[in-house]
């Protein structure tokens, strides 16, 4: 599980740099300086717009169902972690008894026979 865990947040983090890039190659709506030039027009053609707006709403339906999934699979990891404990809990008293060592006779005192 926590292979999965570490591989799925991998991923995440992933996702999330992409994320943010296409969402600054995005070009602003109301003809302003985008990222890839001054003009309204697109550098790639006129559909480039229509492309990177349906890219930017797939990978915000990945991010936001990623995110759900990566914290479901955490609260399972968390709840099992803490059903082990409280098991382990109930076999054992949680008191630890250490057996005290038998005093030690003195350096100069007489050994009885």
């Amino acid at each position: 599980m926590g292979v999965f865990m570490t591989i799925g947040t991998v991923l995440f983090a992933i996702l999330c740099v992409l994320l943010v890039i296409i969402i600054l190659l995005q070009s602003d709506k109301s003809a302003g300086m985008g990222i890839l030039g001054g003009s309204s027009q697109s550098a790639f053609g006129s559909s480039t717009a229509d492309v990177i707006t349906k890219a930017t709403a797939v990978m915000v339906a990945l991010f936001m169902t990623g995110s759900l999934g990566l914290s479901i699979i955490e609260s399972y990891r968390n709840k099992a972690i803490e059903k082990d404990l409280l098991d382990e809990g109930a076999k054992t008293s949680g008191v630890i008894e250490e057996k005290a060592p038998a005093p030690a006779a003195p350096a100069g005192a007489p050994v009885k026979k």
